[in-house]
C-alpha cells in the first residue's frame, strides 16, 4: 500500500511541485487547500482534495485523520494578516491562536506545526520532496567575475542579512558600496529589491538567508525566475543565497536569466 502524505497548501508554486514529486515517487497525496491562497490546479492532481477557510482548523484536522494522514507538509505562503482576520474561526483555531506567543511569522508557524503534532499529525521537513532544488554552495554563474569591491559587498550583505534574520524582521538585505539600502520586512523579497533599486540604482548586492535555527518544517527561503526579473530590472550586480536552506524553483531558467543580465548568483554557507 502506498504511503500517504498530507499537504496543507497555501500559495503556489511549492504545493504543486511537492505534490507532483510525491506522486512520481508513488505516494498518495491528500491536499487541504487554504481557501483564497491555494491554486485550484491542485484539485485535479491530488488523490484527495478539499478546500478550507483559514479558520476551520478542526475541519482540516478531521479531513486528514479520516484519510489516514499522520504526516503532512506545510507549503506555500498564507498572507500574514489573514491569520488574524479569520472570521469563520472554529474552537481549534481559537485555541491555536491563544497559544501563539506573538504575531511574528516564526511564532505563528512554529505554533501551528506544534499544534498539528499534538493532534497526531507530524509536520515534516518542507523540502522533503524537493531536496534536489536546494541551493548548493557554489557560484552558479562562474563566467561572471566577482571583483574585489563586489566581494566586499557580498560579505557585508551576508553579515547584515544574518543580523536582521536573527531579529525575525526579514531574510533579505540589499546593499551597495557597503551601505544597507533596504531591509525586507513584511512586504517580501521582491518588493524590498524594487525599493532598493529605486533608492540606489544599479549595482546592488542582495543577500537572502534563513533564520538562525531555521525550523525546516516551514518557511524555507524560496527564489525563482520572478525574483531574477526584479533583480534584472534593477540592474543588480549579485544575488547571494544561503546554501542548503534555500529552494531554487527553476535553476536552469534562473541561471540563464542571471547570465543574460550579468548578475552573479551564488550559494554561500
Amino acid at each position: 500500500m502506498n504511503e500517504t502524505i498530507g499537504i496543507i497548501a497555501g500559495e503556489p508554486p511549492l504545493p504543486l511541485l511537492s505534490l507532483r514529486e510525491a506522486r512520481r515517487r508513488g505516494w498518495r497525496t491528500v491536499v487541504a487547500a487554504v481557501k483564497g491562497a491555494a491554486t485550484p490546479e491542485l484539485a485535479g492532481e491530488a488523490d484527495e482534495w478539499q478546500e478550507f477557510p483559514l479558520g476551520r482548523l478542526g475541519s482540516l484536522i478531521r479531513f486528514f485523520k479520516r484519510r489516514g494522514v499522520d504526516r503532512a507538509l506545510m507549503l506555500g505562503r498564507v498572507r500574514h494578516a489573514a491569520v488574524f482576520s479569520a472570521w469563520t474561526a472554529d474552537a481549534k483555531f481559537l485555541r491555536f491562536l491563544a497559544g501563539v506567543k506573538d504575531r511574528t511569522t516564526t511564532s505563528l508557524l512554529a505554533a501551528l506545526a506544534d499544534f498539528f503534532a499534538a493532534e497526531g499529525i507530524e509536520i515534516i521537513d518542507s523540502s522533503f520532496f524537493l531536496k534536489d532544488r536546494l541551493v548548493a554552495a557554489k557560484n552558479y554563474t562562474p563566467r561572471l567575475r566577482l571583483t574585489k569591491a563586489l566581494a566586499a559587498d557580498v560579505e557585508f550583505a551576508w553579515e547584515k542579512a544574518w543580523g536582521i534574520a536573527a531579529l525575525d524582521i526579514g531574510q533579505t538585505v540589499c546593499v551597495k558600496e557597503r551601505a544597507v539600502v533596504a531591509v525586507e520586512a513584511m512586504e517580501g523579497t521582491d518588493s524590498a529589491i524594487e525599493r532598493a533599486a529605486a533608492i540606489a540604482g544599479a549595482g546592488l548586492v542582495v543577500a537572502k538567508v534563513s533564520r538562525p535555527g531555521q525550523d525546516m518544517r516551514f518557511d524555507l527561503p524560496v527564489v525563482g525566475s520572478r525574483t531574477l526579473d526584479v533583480l534584472a530590472a534593477g540592474r543588480a550586480a549579485a544575488f547571494v543565497l544561503e546554501a542548503g536552506k534555500t529552494l531554487m524553483l527553476d535553476p536552469e531558467a534562473l541561471v540563464a536569466r542571471a547570465l543574460g543580465s550579468k548578475i552573479i548568483v551564488m550559494g554561500k554557507t
